[in-house]
């Protein structure tokens, strides 16, 4: 008689389970269409053998939105560059009915840093696709990727990768030289200015905060330098577009990461604003304790950590991206990642792609982590030591 009751009992249990189920799905479960989506083991993840160009990148976006239409939007940003190129985001949504946390992420503002934009790529996969980043990192929060926001300039080195180097400012100034020689290094854009041989700008000095007037920072650097910030600010055609596109969704982030590159061996960063200015800002210690959590989660593969400081340590730099997100978005949480990627690598070179792609990741969910982390988020306390889920 027990053993019957015991019996009844247990499936009471299970059947108010189901019921519970029913009546209270898990959340983001229906609304994300996770049903429809197929899961795939990590192995099983999108990854480029060889570094991803404006043609294949608008091919992956938008088969990404086909193919995904609950979850995945892509917006060509206004205007083109001046190769006519659009500045492409992709906007992941677990749940378009319930307002989360926005996290954006800008790549290849610099027209060396090649890998980013796989490492971007590969991140959205993931998200979408991998049951280990799904829970909590799809599910969670809203995400905004700008894989490639420096087409032209990317395109334009990617295109010399074979060619004999010279000093950038001699085959800035030599015209001559420029048919059967690449610059050491290009770091701007291609747009060109009435009236100067020289030419392009670099759009992280082309954002109207402290736009070469302020007291730290003054002197517009010569148009044939590869940190020539423009005539004005916005005046490059990038400029304009990503301008545009965080004013539209600014509201809906709250935390922004720029993954650049570092080009020197073991000099790899992760760092926050200001960047024209020596003084902290506000929040200086959420944003230190974040950064050093990031480094200690994303431990570089010789055992080294990356460095964590304000921009500013590496020099006084006016009109960068950081800062507009910063001081006219409103961003709280700002942070420039910078593993070690070579100049003009091998475009087939996979081990090194790989290797960057992996750094960029780890980096940027590490410091996603170290944010939860401090705000206590999805943390419980178990006789008196908090376990993170």
């Amino acid at each position: 008689m027990l053993l019957k009751i015991e019996a009844c009992m247990i499936l009471l249990l299970y059947l108010t389970g189901i019921l519970f189920m029913l009546l209270f799905p898990p959340r983001n479960f229906i609304q994300s269409g996770a049903k429809l989506r197929s899961v795939r083991s990590v192995g099983g993840s999108r990854k480029f053998s060889h570094f991803v160009d404006q043609k294949i990148l608008e091919g992956v976006t938008d088969r990404m939105a086909v193919e995904n239409l609950e979850t995945v939007r892509t917006v060509r940003l206004k205007p083109p560059t001046a190769a006519n190129n659009s500045i492409i985001a992709i906007e992941l949504q677990s749940d378009a009915q319930t307002k989360k946390p926005g996290i954006l992420i800008i790549g290849a503002l610099n027209a060396m840093a090649w890998g980013a934009t796989n490492a971007i790529l590969e991140l959205a996969d993931k998200l979408l696709f991998d049951a280990n980043y799904q829970t909590p990192f799809f599910n969670d929060y809203d995400w905004y990727f700008v894989p490639l926001a420096n087409p032209d300039g990317v395109n334009f080195t990617r295109n010399m990768q074979s060619l004999r180097p010279i000093d950038s400012a001699v085959w800035s100034r030599n015209v001559t030289a420029r048919n059967q020689t690449r610059p050491s290094h290009w770091y701007k854009n291609t747009e060109e200015e009435h009236g100067h041989k020289c030419f392009g700008i670099n759009i992280n000095r082309n954002f109207a905060f402290h736009w070469q007037d302020t007291d730290d920072v003054r002197k517009l650097p010569d148009v044939c330098s590869q940190t020539y910030s423009g005539k004005r600010p916005f005046s490059s055609a990038e400029s304009q577009a990503i301008r545009s596109y965080l004013h539209t969704i600014g509201d809906e982030i709250d935390m922004a990461i720029l993954l650049h590159a570092s080009f020197i061996p073991k000099k790899e960063y992760i760092m926050y604003p200001w960047r024209f200015a020596l003084r902290l800002p506000s929040n200086y210690k959420t944003l230190q304790a974040i950064g050093e959590y990031a480094a200690t989660q994303s431990r570089l593969p010789d055992g080294r950590l990356y460095e964590v400081h304000q921009e500013s340590n590496e020099g006084l730099v006016a009109g960068c991206l950081t800062d507009y997100l910063a001081g006219v978005i409103g961003t709280d949480l700002v942070f420039v990642i910078k593993p070690y990627h070579p100049k003009y690598p091998n475009i087939t070179d996979a081990d090194t792609l790989e290797l960057f792609v992996k750094k960029s990741i780890s980096a940027i969910l590490s410091l996603v982590r170290g944010w939860r982390s401090s705000t206590k988020q999805n943390t419980l306390s178990f006789f008196g030591r908090n376990v993170e889920f």
